[in-house]
């Protein structure tokens, strides 16, 4: 790396201690008298690569750019160090090739060029949004994305992560059941999730909530009565679950294969497509009817079990 002059060299310390940079009011204050010699400093610094300069409102901002950092910088002309820029200020959420354009107003070949190189020298990703998965969007190579762009932990290669989401969910509700009070509120098991390991990204607290209200809904879950948590010696205020007595009702209704069927709409009774004539719905009531008729069955082969059991005891009260 070059040496700089000694005035150069005392900038360049001055900014490396602010990370988000420097303004130049601030600059003007800390060198005082000295300031009016920083052109010359300035313009070393730049053509080193070792100093940005870009407008936060209305203020003029000088930022330092690390050695490691300022190497994988040299021999760029001004086309790529204007790209750099525009994608370093979009920040974690990114920024599409086309908007990139708009801001520099650069060719589509130059800009493509562009972006190949800075991608070759670690200087910027690609990654793809959740939201529009065709949409390539570049960040700086070091940023992590926001999640609002890559969908959090519950995504996988811009897919939602069914299997995880499940694996989750029945890992809470069975470590809510094991618990020794079969209650926890909802710092526990954020806690045991972290502990567990079951999941990659660590989770937010409101994305542990997100879970647990979702097992609410679900009625796999439910939260317990702010009287009965002071009984439990629980604080006021907190959230605290226990697992819901399920049942296994079948809803029919929701079960039928009319409710998915695509052509749902063309049916009626008498028509081309109807009840009558339907296949699925005739399979469906088919399957109905034997079950129906299996827990018949054996129900009267327990009933009769019974009740030759309990003619042999004598212990069977048969006035019913």
């Amino acid at each position: 790396m070059p040496t700089f002059s000694a005035i150069a060299d005392e900038l360049l310390r001055t900014l490396l201690a602010y990370e988000d940079g420097v303004p130049d009011e601030q600059i003007r204050v800390i060198f005082g008298a000295r300031y009016e010699q920083l052109a010359t400093a300035i313009n070393e610094l730049l053509g080193a690569n070792r100093i940005q300069l870009f407008t936060q409102g209305n203020a003029l901002v000088y930022k330092a750019i690390k050695e490691e950092t300022a190497l994988k910088f040299e021999g760029l002309g001004p086309e790529q160090m204007l790209v750099h820029q525009i994608i370093e200020r979009a920040g974690n959420r990114g920024i599409w090739t086309r908007d990139i354009k708009l801001a520099s107003s650069i060719p589509q070949h130059m800009l493509t060029k562009t972006l190949k190189i800075l991608e070759q020298r670690s200087l910027i990703k690609s990654i793809r949004s959740v939201v529009s998965k065709s949409k390539k969007l570049y960040v700086l190579f070091d940023v992590v994305p926001a999640k609002s762009v890559t969908g959090g932990p519950w995504y996988s290669d811009q897919e939602f992560d069914h299997e995880f989401v499940s694996e989750l969910s029945n890992f809470i509700v069975q470590m809510v059941h094991a618990h020794k009070e079969q209650m926890m509120d909802l710092a526990a098991i954020a806690e045991k999730i972290r502990i567990s390991g079951i999941s990659k990204i660590e989770l937010s607290p409101d994305e542990t909530e997100l879970v647990v209200n979702t097992l609410v809904y679900d009625g796999r879950l439910e939260e317990i009565n702010s009287s009965v948590l002071q009984l439990s010696g629980y604080a006021v205020g907190k959230k605290v679950y226990k697992v819901s007595k399920m049942t296994d009702t079948p809803d029919y209704l929701t079960a039928a294969p009319c409710g998915v069927c695509p052509v749902r709409h063309q049916c009626s009774e008498g028509g081309l497509i109807s009840p009558a004539t339907c296949p699925y719905l005739t399979d469906w009531l088919d399957d109905r009817t034997t079950t129906a008729e299996r827990s018949y069955s054996m129900n009267i082969v327990e009933t009769t079990d019974l009740l030759n059991t309990g003619n042999r005891r004598g212990s069977v009260d048969m006035s019913w």
